[in-house]
């Protein structure tokens, strides 16, 4: 009876014990199912958080990025650095932000981006703005150079007029011109076969500004029909750019005062009825004319 007795405590003693250990390891798993609720808790708002940060900063990266191609510059080596930064936006855009670790690193990256934004916006302003008075500079040159160059052109002008006026002033002049078909004895004729010469007299006039000494003149004969009676040493006069040629020519000297001269030419028997135009050349310059007929 007293060893049945014993039995049933130490049985009881046991069950106790194990009450208590199953009460603690229930209290244990609820405490820690507590903990476990909360990291998961913690985690998932980290999560989301996290997942907001790294939405917010693309959203920033993009907006740099957009910023960065709206610079425009001729500038290649800030065209080259520019698309530098711009590949390294993309680059941090590729990569996923997950952690504190990398959301710290995207803020620090998008920092130092926004620095060097800042700094070449202050470059590009600073070079428009030379770009600008540059190109005020040579709009005013611009004028400059259209003004001298105009300034220059009316010189010429000015010049060529002057010279032309200079030699007009200095050509001779002939005036009172006569021509007389003459016969072998110098006697006037004017039947055709009677005309041995044609004589042309004319005084050349006086001229302070021409140049004095010994001058050339040349005599053209224009028949009617629109022929030059030729001369026998076939004598050229330049005019221009034009050989005509003459019927005759005399050397004269000529000192600035009046001086009559006569040109002979000599029938080779070209002569043709009709009216003739009587054409002087000096110094490449037609100094007088005049018509007659026969």
């Amino acid at each position: 009876m007293g060893k049945k007795n014993i039995n049933t405590g130490v049985l009881y003693g046991i069950i106790g014990l194990l009450a208590v250990v199953l009460a603690v390891s229930v209290y244990i798993l609820v405490d820690l199912k507590k903990d476990y609720d909360l990291t998961r808790d913690e985690l998932e708002q980290n999560r989301v958080f996290f997942a907001m940060e790294r939405d917010s900063l693309e959203r920033e990266l993009h907006h740099i990025y957009m910023s960065y191609d709206s610079l425009e510059t001729d500038n290649e080596r800030i065209q080259g650095e520019l698309q530098i930064q711009q590949e390294k936006i993309n680059r941090l855009i590729a990569i996923q932000a997950d952690d504190a670790y990398k959301i710290r690193m995207y803020k620090r990256e998008m920092e130092t981006l926004r620095s060097v934004l800042r700094s070449y916006i202050v470059q590009i302003d600073s070079l428009n703005s030379q770009n600008q008075a540059l190109m005020a500079e040579n709009v005013i040159l611009k004028r400059s150079e259209q003004k001298l160059q105009t300034e220059k052109q009316q010189l010429e002008t000015d010049k060529a007029q002057l010279e032309e006026i200079k030699k007009t002033a200095s050509s001779l002049q002939v005036s009172d011109i006569f021509i007389e078909p003459i016969n072998a004895n110098n006697r006037p004729r004017r039947r055709l076969k009677s005309i041995d010469k044609i004589r042309t007299d004319f005084i050349v006039r006086a001229n302070a500004v021409a140049e004095p000494g010994d001058k050339t003149i040349y005599l053209r004969l224009v028949r009617p029909d629109g022929i030059v009676l030729g001369s026998p040493e076939m004598e050229m006069v330049t005019v221009g750019e034009e050989a005509l040629p003459v019927s005759a020519s005399r050397t004269v000297t000529y000192e600035n005062t009046d001086l009559p001269v006569s040109i002979f030419w000599t029938n080779n028997g070209e002569i043709v009825p009709g009216e003739y135009r009587v054409e002087l050349y000096a110094e490449s310059v037609l100094i007088g004319s005049d018509i007659f007929t026969l």
